[in-house]
């Protein structure tokens, strides 16, 4: 007898369907339960002139760029629909509306494992997006920011960012600050705007070399262990999908 089917009272016997079906007693066709599966979500978060131009300058796609070596880490896990990342800006991940539109909208089920890398503003928004997210009863498995920048006044009132300093809310938490031996153009920038100090909170928190728009480099270069932000991040989706 075939595995997916049963013996009638008659002895005959009945092929059952493959799927899991609810039938209404008026409505006599056939209604499918969707079955919850699990996809690793990672939303990189741009800051000032990413995206879209700032005050007439961009936009340079910054964390972009860092994002692409993830991607490719995780391309068998996209194939297999387990993997999904998505490039928003700050100013797309403040607010009800915005958040439900750029960043809810591509989430089957609150319980996916969400990730969330924020550079210069988007570490500032993307600070509160983990604990709005999970106020919402969202799981944040990991946040990184990469040089985040908000605590001054004048970005504030010239940026669509939170006025107060996150607090966020993850399983997980690295920081990196860029410390420039050779600052450029975008160090300025990110000093007019007021880099964001976190003395205490991340799990990691690392100081390197290296200008405050190569927000590649910072996801990508080795921080602990022989290994980069971005590898930890992988690391930790591949684990939601390893076999017990």
């Amino acid at each position: 007898m075939e595995a997916n089917t049963i013996t009638s009272a008659n002895g005959k016997p009945v092929k059952l369907k493959a799927e899991h079906t609810l039938t209404d007693k008026k409505d006599k066709s056939d209604k499918v339960i969707p079955i919850e599966s699990t996809k690793a979500i990672v939303f990189f978060v741009g800051g000032a002139g990413d995206k879209e131009p700032y005050y007439f300058s961009g936009p340079y796609g910054n964390v972009e760029q860092a994002r692409q070596p993830l991607d490719k880490q995780a391309q068998t896990l996209a194939e297999q629909g387990r993997y999904l990342s998505k490039w928003v800006g700050y100013n797309e991940v403040r607010g009800k509306k915005d958040i439900q539109k750029h960043v809810l909208d591509i989430i089957p089920y609150k319980s996916c494992p969400i990730y969330i890398v924020g550079h210069s503003l988007g570490g500032w928004n993307g600070g509160h997006l983990t604990r709005t997210m999970s106020d919402w009863g969202y799981t944040i498995k990991m946040l990184v920011t990469l040089d985040p920048v908000g605590e001054g006044t004048l970005v504030w009132i010239g940026s669509d960012i939170y006025a107060s300093a996150p607090v966020p809310v993850a399983e997980h938490w690295i920081n990196i600050m860029a410390t420039p031996s050779k600052p450029d153009d975008s160090d300025l920038i990110a000093n007019i705007g007021e880099r964001w100090v976190i003395a205490n909170g991340p799990d990691l928190n690392v100081n390197m070399d290296v200008n405050h728009a190569n927000a590649s480099a910072m996801f990508n270069r080795a921080i602990a262990g022989g290994k980069s932000a971005c590898d930890k991040v992988f690391e930790s989706i591949s684990k939601e999908f390893a076999q017990p």
